[in-house]
């Protein structure tokens, strides 16, 4: 069997790696001319890091990232709404939470796979036949293989062309990323915090992802597309972090307008249609969410080896596709779900609303934040 992957992100990239483990060949393609390092930081749950365990780079990850100890929600006056133990996770699950730089895994992850991303082809076209699947690009190559899978985002041309349409949700936030060099102390390096203001989606987060860098986030409520440039994002969170408590307004300081990385936050009604044919797609192709579990990229990398186990046990692809929808359909769902409920919690407005909201946070029972660690974490594979 021969796939053809679309996207070389961290979903496609995982993907070819589970793929050349069960001994499947692939060919990996991408739009984009060439690998450049780009994008800020993210967290890699311990779910994915279990994933790349098995996949044979966990110890290469984990020497290019850093492993907070602690994990707060904390509102701006400093006030702990909830803390979790990324020690306690990696001691109950195997692997617990690592921060790293996003470039970072993405060269972590090319140097793994053994067939050479092919940049520049942007897809075009797809034809399928009774014994093969073939890829159109723009620059006028082609590929042929027995499946093709799409993990080309939240924006999938695979998925609207040739599966199912999604129906966009906005979250209602947009959100700033930056890269910061700065070296935090020890006590904050192993004690991150998601720092929730007085409503209106505000909320900041700053955490090592390596010695020399910090990956700090910013999101606030707003209708998409409102204009900023790059000069006065950096002004508005300055002034928005200012009351905060701790070092956040110092480490909004640090920002430099060439820094800044914008997006407006969507995610899409869950669809129950991931494959058609030879096709089926993966990620936030198939199940795009918010970032508000920080569970987007542990998800796809679930789905890379998932998809790898279902095409190695059944010569048949779409007995392979259908396992493989059904045994992630349910799971994805509850993320999405869960996220996107969470960020709509965020977007409480008004002193009594926020008010009642921390409260709600706080008060959450051990036995739920249990179950919620159980769910994420004590994947049976």
């Amino acid at each position: 069997m021969k796939a053809i992957i679309i996207g070389a992100g961290i979903g496609g990239l995982s993907t070819a790696i589970a793929l050349q483990q069960k001994g499947i060949d692939y060919e990996i393609f991408d739009a984009v001319p060439e690998n450049r390092p780009v994008g800020a930081g993210i967290m890699l749950g311990g779910n994915a890091m279990t994933v790349y365990e098995r996949l044979g780079i966990g110890e290469a990850i984990r020497r290019q990232s850093m492993f907070p100890e602690n994990i707060f929600i904390r509102n701006y006056k400093g006030k702990t709404l909830q803390h979790v133990s990324n020690v306690y996770i990696r001691q109950r699950y195997g692997q617990g939470a690592h921060m790293i730089h996003r470039a970072a895994l993405h060269h972590e992850l090319i140097v793994a796979t053994r067939q050479p991303v092919q940049w520049g082809k942007k897809l075009v076209k797809i034809e399928q036949s009774a014994d093969q699947v073939t890829a159109f690009f723009e620059d006028g190559t082609a590929a042929s293989g027995d499946i093709l899978i799409g993990a080309d985002g939240i924006r999938s041309v695979v998925r609207e062309q040739y599966i199912t349409h999604a129906n966009y949700r906005y979250s209602g936030q947009t959100c700033w990323r930056a890269i910061i060099p700065m070296t935090l102390s020890h006590e904050e390096q192993i004690n991150g915090s998601e720092v929730w203001g007085d409503g209106d989606g505000l909320r900041a987060s700053y955490m090592q992802v390596n010695q020399q860098q910090v990956y700090f986030w910013f999101t606030k409520q707003m209708p998409a597309n409102t204009p900023f440039t790059d000069a006065e994002a950096v002004a508005f969170m300055q002034h928005e972090l200012a009351g905060f408590s701790g070092n956040m307004p110092e480490v909004a300081a640090a920002l430099k307008p060439e820094m800044l990385l914008r997006a407006d936050l969507y995610d899409f009604e869950p669809i129950d249609k991931w494959y058609n044919g030879r096709i089926v797609v993966l990620g936030d192709a198939a199940h795009a969410t918010t970032p508000n579990l920080g569970q987007g990229a542990s998800q796809a990398i679930e789905d890379a080896l998932m998809l790898s186990n279902c095409l190695a046990q059944t010569k048949n692809y779409t007995d392979a596709f259908h396992s493989y929808q059904e045994q992630r359909i349910a799971r994805v769902r509850k993320v999405v779900e869960v996220s996107w409920k969470l960020a709509q919690l965020t977007n409480w407005k008004g002193a009594v609303a926020t008010t009642i909201r921390d409260m709600m946070v706080r008060m959450v029972p051990n036995r739920i934040t249990q179950q919620q660690m159980e769910f994420l974490y004590n994947v049976k594979w």
